[in-house]
C-alpha cells in the first residue's frame, strides 16, 4: 500500500511538472508577443518623434530669417514714423495724415516682429519637447531590449 501511494505521488508530481513545463512556453510566447508589440509601438513612436523633430528643425532657420527681416522692417517703419511725426508738427493736414499712416505701418511692423518672435520661440520649445520625448522613448526601448 505504501508503494502504491508513493508511486501515485511520484506520478502525480511528474504530471504536474509536465503540465507546468507545457504552460511556461505558452506564457513565454504571450510575454514575448506583448514585448514585441510594445517594442514595435515604441519604435514607431520614436520614428514619429524624429520625423517631427526634423520638420521643426528645418523650420527654425526660416523663422529666424523671418524674425531678422521683421525686426529690420519694424525698425525702418519706426524711423519713418518718427520722421513723419516731426514733419507733421510744423506741417499741414496732409503731413498729419501721412504721419498717422506711418504710425499705423510702424505698429503693424512691430506686430509682425512680435509674431515672428513667437513662432521662433514656439519652434525652439517644440525642439526641446521632442528631444525629451525621444530621450524618454529611447530609454524605455533600451530597458525593454535589456530586460
Amino acid at each position: 500500500m505504501k508503494k502504491a501511494i508513493l508511486l501515485f505521488a511520484i506520478l502525480f508530481s511528474c504530471a504536474a511538472i509536465s503540465k507546468a513545463s507545457v504552460r511556461m512556453p505558452a506564457d513565454s510566447a504571450k510575454d514575448a508577443e506583448k514585448l514585441s508589440k510594445k517594442m514595435k509601438s515604441l519604435q514607431d513612436d520614436l520614428a514619429d518623434y524624429k520625423s517631427q523633430l526634423s520638420k521643426v528643425q528645418s523650420q527654425v532657420p526660416t523663422d529666424s530669417v523671418a524674425l531678422v527681416n521683421a525686426t529690420a522692417k519694424s525698425k525702418d517703419a519706426l524711423a519713418d514714423s518718427k520722421k513723419a511725426a516731426s514733419t507733421a508738427v510744423t506741417g499741414d493736414l496732409s503731413d498729419a495724415k501721412k504721419a498717422e499712416r506711418k504710425a499705423k505701418e510702424a505698429a503693424d511692423a512691430s506686430d509682425d516682429q512680435h509674431d515672428a518672435q513667437k513662432r521662433l520661440n514656439s519652434d525652439r520649445k517644440s525642439v526641446e519637447k521632442l528631444l525629451k520625448k525621444i530621450e524618454k522613448t529611447q530609454k524605455k526601448l533600451d530597458g525593454l531590449q535589456k530586460g
